[in-house]
């Protein structure tokens, strides 16, 4: 079958999470990808047999340590009332590389592009979990408006979570196939706002006991394979490998971006690790070092459970096989579904438009 993962561009775990399961995929079926431009290098080279296809996204603007809500509105407010020329042009490229099927990591455009020409969207991402969040907070409600414009016409939709997912953690073939040790030094994931805060904590409390990254010279993934625990933002991807791994997290959230600030929370309440601010990682790290056995022995519990098909639950386990059965269902299921083929009216005119 013709499956199309379409990619959303902000931040790294949609890409992840899309790469592991086309690695799986790809050997049973023909996979296009569609992503923003500075993605697509990396996915022809990954994948050099697969189509790559160059689409817009949605970008978070942050102040400093929070997202600016008002110029995040203004940046991409030109794309959002483009979107259904977008969208329409989009169809074309789709229709004339015979996409069969669409799987969406919280991808708008290519979603709307297959329901102009009747083409199932099956909806994967995390965070979508925002939709099972109560909370009645400005950024909760704010995050839950922006998934259901995110997430709109899909047909079904699987969440990816270590809480209250549908499936767990999805893991990248470099990691999954590679055996994770529990070592000495903790791995520190920083973005470039953290280390005047973090760099004078990591050496009064041992340098040696740290690997930070980026790092040119050092493999990322080598070292999460191989670390006692992570330190990273508040990401799902990262979070959730790290603990499919055996490895706890301190995780420090964007304040104002919702979902970060949910997965940092749900990180404290399994036992899986914990979180704090930029600005109380001198008091939080060394009790977060200090109770490291704990949170392993949470994690461990965890991968040794097993959970009901369907059922919401937390979770450490690798689960990438599952989901890509899951989407394997979906498309087998999209053939006997004609409701999930109706085109709306007006999708002739629009595609005849650009022809």
């Amino acid at each position: 079958m013709r499956i199309a993962f379409s990619i959303n561009g902000e931040g790294r775990g949609h890409f992840s999470r899309a790469v592991a399961l086309a690695e799986i995929l790809s050997a049973r079926h023909e996979i296009t990808f569609w992503a923003p431009e500075h993605l697509t290098a990396e996915l022809r080279g990954r994948f050099p047999d697969c189509g790559v296809y160059s689409i817009p996204y949605f970008a978070f603007v942050q102040n400093g340590f929070t997202v600016d809500y008002v110029k995040t509105a203004l940046a991409n407010a030109g794309l959002l009332l483009g979107a259904v020329g977008t969208s329409a042009e989009i169809a074309r490229r789709m229709r004339d590389a015979r996409v069969e099927a669409v799987v969406s990591d919280f991808e708008p455009f290519a979603a709307r592009s297959a329901k102009l020409l009747g083409i199932p969207v099956l909806q994967l991402n995390h965070p979508g979990v925002v939709l099972r969040s109560h909370s009645l907070g400005f950024g909760a409600i704010v995050a839950r408006l922006v998934s259901r414009y995110m997430m709109a016409r899909s047909d079904r939709t699987i969440i990816c979570s270590f809480f209250d997912g549908d499936v767990g953690p999805i893991v990248r073939k470099e990691l999954r196939e590679r055996e994770a040790v529990a070592g000495e030094h903790v791995a520190v994931y920083l973005k470039p706002l953290y280390r005047d805060t973090l760099f004078p904590l990591l050496e009064r409390l041992g340098k040696e006991r740290f690997r930070t990254f980026p790092d040119p010279r050092a493999d990322y993934a080598e070292t999460l394979l191989s670390c006692r625990a992570l330190v990273a933002p508040a990401g799902h991807q990262s979070i959730s490998e790290a603990l499919a791994l055996g490895k706890p997290v301190l995780a420090i959230p964007v304040q104002g971006q919702y979902e970060q600030e949910l997965n940092a929370r749900k990180l404290r309440a399994t036992g899986f690790g914990d979180w704090c601010r930029h600005r109380d990682l001198p008091r939080k790290l060394p009790d977060f070092l200090d109770n490291l056995e704990a949170y392993e022995k949470a994690i461990a519990r965890s991968r040794a459970s097993a959970a009901g098909e369907g059922e919401k639950r937390s979770s450490c386990r690798d689960e990438t096989e599952r989901a890509a059965l899951m989407v394997e269902r979906f498309c087998a299921e999209s053939r006997r579904r004609p409701e999930w083929r109706r085109r709306p009216l007006l999708a002739a005119m629009l595609l005849n438009e650009l022809n």
